[in-house]
């Protein structure tokens, strides 16, 4: 714009007669002229900062549309909802890549609207869903019934959707190559403790081996309709002379289960009278939820198989109250850690896309070995994680060390305002140092002295601007427990981060139509 004034200008100098010669000379003429209006603007540009304490930045809006808010993702099924671009166009953000993702964001602060309920409305896949309140379920279901069949698993009827019913200790089978490994995955999530509940290893080590054994005898001796988790429960209850019998029937079954049942009988039979009421007392207080008849109705038959959800795009709903969390907690940790050893065993189908498990209330389920396998060979095994935690204090008192590994092998990481320190401050230093530039001024004056003074001599002014650089925090901690409640940040190995905005759906025009709220 600039070039072509100064062209007219100099045309404007000249009698029109001799523009002729100049126009046939145009390109020469144009091509000197432009070049000295570049060189005259260039001279008053400052130069840019070097980046000498660090280059942190925002990932500026070319870099978000040609990664998370590419057009091709709107018709990707495995592309997952994350956000929108926090400019006035507000493009969708979307993930498509094969990590898990993670979600850390405080209570309130809008993880069911905007992170859960816009995927369970548009994602055409299959996904289980942790659903504290029944509310994911309630509002989602008929949308997700567009994709394929929906079970809502929920023994409290929190939801009010017509409940399904599934027990995992009745897919156990005899004949599998598996059954040990099998039985063990159930026992190893019916055997916790929540994070500050001082255990003795000890008890729960041999309460899971009981538990195992009495499960495989189920499996290899019992009736149909009779190899569920309430007949596990109703064998450890039983009275003390029933109970040696059951035992030694099961020591003497040196067949079943490749000698395993037998094995099992023999380690607790070998205790002595006083550890060996221990480990049974463990046992009986690790399955004790299994007494409620509404946890029992819940498992009265099977009406799917995890393997089902590698078929098509079927949704399970896993709900549970929040004020039944704790005491039900190992309910949701056996469907979580069997769902995710069965389909780590079933083929996903070539161009579908992985399971997606919606994670939320994470913590509540405590350490999962399975889900912790998971988080760091997703890809291989057609699993997407997604767990949702209020803070990062809640991902180490669950996994400690092992907590690195969910941050470590996510693919995007999305963080809202924290709560606490500690989650700001370690916001604050993922996201690094930028380079500030500041300019400090400064002024001085001087007057003749000795000699000097006495011949007449002047005062002197002098004043003088210096500019410095410095490191400073992309967000400090402080700001970032500060951010505005539609604003999150979203990060992604070897990408700038994203300040992203939050979606709605219930304001969003997306999802217009599809919710039940």
């Amino acid at each position: 714009m600039l070039a072509g004034l100064v062209v007219f200008a100099v045309l404007g100098l000249l009698a029109p007669k001799e523009w002729g010669s100049i126009i046939w000379n145009g390109g020469t003429f144009l091509a000197g002229v432009v070049a000295a209006v570049l060189a005259f603007v260039a001279s008053f540009r400052r130069p840019a900062v070097p980046d000498v304490m660090g280059s942190a930045a925002w990932a500026g809006a070319r870099e978000l549309s040609a990664d998370l808010a590419a057009p091709a993702l709107a018709r990707d099924p495995a592309a997952l909802l994350v956000g929108r671009a926090a400019d006035r166009r507000g493009e969708p953000l979307r993930y498509a890549g094969p990590a898990h993702l993670l979600t850390v964001a405080p209570t309130r602060s809008g993880k069911g609207v905007g992170t859960v309920l816009p995927n369970l409305l548009t994602a055409p896949r299959p996904v289980i869903c942790v659903d504290p309140k029944g509310e994911n379920s309630r509002i989602a279901a008929r949308a997700r019934r567009r994709f394929g069949p929906v079970w809502v698993l929920d023994p409290f009827g929190a939801s009010g959707q017509p409940a399904a019913c599934y027990d995992p200790a009745a897919s156990l089978d005899p004949t599998s190559p598996d059954l040990a490994d099998d039985a063990a995955t159930l026992a190893d999530a019916l055997v916790f403790d929540p994070p500050g509940q001082v255990a003795e290893a000890h008890w729960n080590d041999e309460a899971k081996a009981l538990i195992a054994g009495l499960l495989m005898h189920l499996a290899c001796a019992a009736p149909d309709g009779a190899r569920g988790l309430p007949d596990l429960r109703r064998l450890l209850t039983l009275p003390p002379r029933e109970w040696d019998a059951l035992l030694r029937a099961m020591l003497a079954d040196t067949a079943a289960a490749g000698g395993l049942v037998s094995r099992a009988a023999a380690r607790q039979l070998g205790k002595a009278d006083r550890e060996a009421a221990g480990v049974l007392s463990s046992a009986q207080r690790h399955t004790h939820f299994l007494d409620s008849p509404r946890m029992a109705a819940s498992m009265a038959r099977s009406d799917f198989r995890w393997r089902d959800l590698r078929d098509g795009n079927a949704t399970v709903f896993l709900v549970l109250p929040p004020d039944r969390l704790g005491a039900y907690a190992r309910w949701l940790r056996l469907l979580i850690a069997q769902g995710i050893a069965e389909l780590a065993r079933t083929p996903q189908r070539p161009g579908t896309p992985p399971v997606l498990l919606l994670l939320d209330e994470f913590a509540a389920l405590g350490r999962l070995e399975p889900v912790l396998s998971a988080a760091g060979l997703m890809a291989g095994l057609g699993l997407q994680l997604w767990p949702i935690l209020q803070d990062l204090a809640q991902l180490r008192a669950a996994y400690g060390e092992s907590a690195a590994t969910f941050l470590a092998n996510a693919g995007l990481v999305q963080v809202a305002a924290p709560a606490d320190l500690d989650t700001a401050t370690w916001l604050s230093k993922v996201l690094g140092n930028a380079t500030v530039e500041y300019a400090t001024a400064s002024s001085g004056s001087s007057r003749p002295a000795g000699l000097g003074a006495l011949s007449g001599g002047h005062a002197s002014v002098s004043e003088g601007t210096s500019t410095h650089l410095a490191g400073r925090p992309l967000l400090t901690p402080d700001e970032a427990m500060r951010l505005p409640p539609h604003l999150q940040v979203l990060l992604r190995p070897g990408k700038a981060p994203a300040l992203a905005a939050k979606l709605r759906h219930y304001d969003d025009p997306e999802f217009a139509g599809l919710s039940d709220a």
